[in-house]
């Protein structure tokens, strides 16, 4: 989500994978997104032209299945992480990119809600 640098350093890159990328610019957008039911990974910039990362989370948060958020700073630091890891974030994604290091961190925060999806359904006796 977002328009700025490092999410369109991000698409330019995923746009090499497999993977579906749905781009949303605001945090209107990305409720309207979710509301409609989306499932995967959010990655989002810190700043949006009407919101922030923690208003992408909190919004996020309300769903059922609250989707794993990824924070993509232009300038990361432990501080930002550390806030992001705090508020219920998966993780930070910082420039410069590092190809290997955004595939296991998008594909790490993917397979960790599948499986917690897993758990749920087995809990519930679904298999």
């Amino acid at each position: 989500m977002g328009r700025g640098p490092v999410i369109t350093d991000l698409v330019r890159l995923l746009s090499h994978s497999r993977w579906s990328v749905a781009r949303v610019e605001t945090l209107a957008q990305s409720a309207a997104h979710l509301a409609r039911g989306w499932r995967g990974v959010v990655v989002c910039e810190t700043a949006l032209s009407d919101g922030t990362w923690k208003d992408v989370l909190t919004r996020a948060s309300r769903l059922p299945w609250p989707p794993p958020l990824i924070v993509a700073a232009a300038h990361a630091d432990d501080a930002l992480w550390m806030d992001v890891l705090e508020s219920g974030g998966y993780n930070l994604i910082g420039k410069p990119l590092s190809e290997p290091e955004v595939f296991r961190t998008i594909s790490a925060a993917w397979l960790r809600d599948r499986e917690r999806s897993r758990e749920c359904a087995r809990a519930a006796g679904g298999y």
